[in-house]
């Protein structure tokens, strides 16, 4: 079963996902900020990670600069899923490696589609 991390603040939106992937037979992890989900990924290694950027603690970017920096956690897998829309933000998240970037609000069968596509 392979293992998915949602790095979310907004409880409804990481919930809405947690459900619809545990649904797809995912094996599903939650935090609420960047600092818990890089924490998670450290314990937990999980196959991919679904990240929004903007959040308190540590942001989206910056876990993933951590993330890329450690040997356990930089070839993990990750697509952000983020309001920050401009072609600025898009091309800081691509150029720091991250799969995809998909903006809110998602259409949940392009987010589960997307995720298909990395890790099977």
């Amino acid at each position: 079963m392979h293992k998915i991390l949602i790095v979310e603040d907004t409880l409804p939106i990481r919930e809405e996902i947690f459900d619809i992937l545990t649904m797809e037979g995912y094996a599903v992890f939650q935090a609420e900020n960047g600092e818990i989900g890089f924490k998670m990924a450290l314990k937990e290694k999980p196959d991919l990670i679904i990240s929004d950027i903007l959040m308190p603690e540590m942001n989206g970017f910056e876990m993933f600069e951590k993330l890329n920096k450690n040997k356990k956690t930089k070839s993990i897998p990750l697509i952000f899923l983020s309001a920050k829309g401009e072609k600025r933000d898009i091309r800081i998240g691509m150029n720091l490696g991250a799969e995809d970037y998909l903006r809110k609000p998602v259409n949940i069968d392009d987010l589960v589609s997307v995720i298909k596509n990395k890790i099977q």
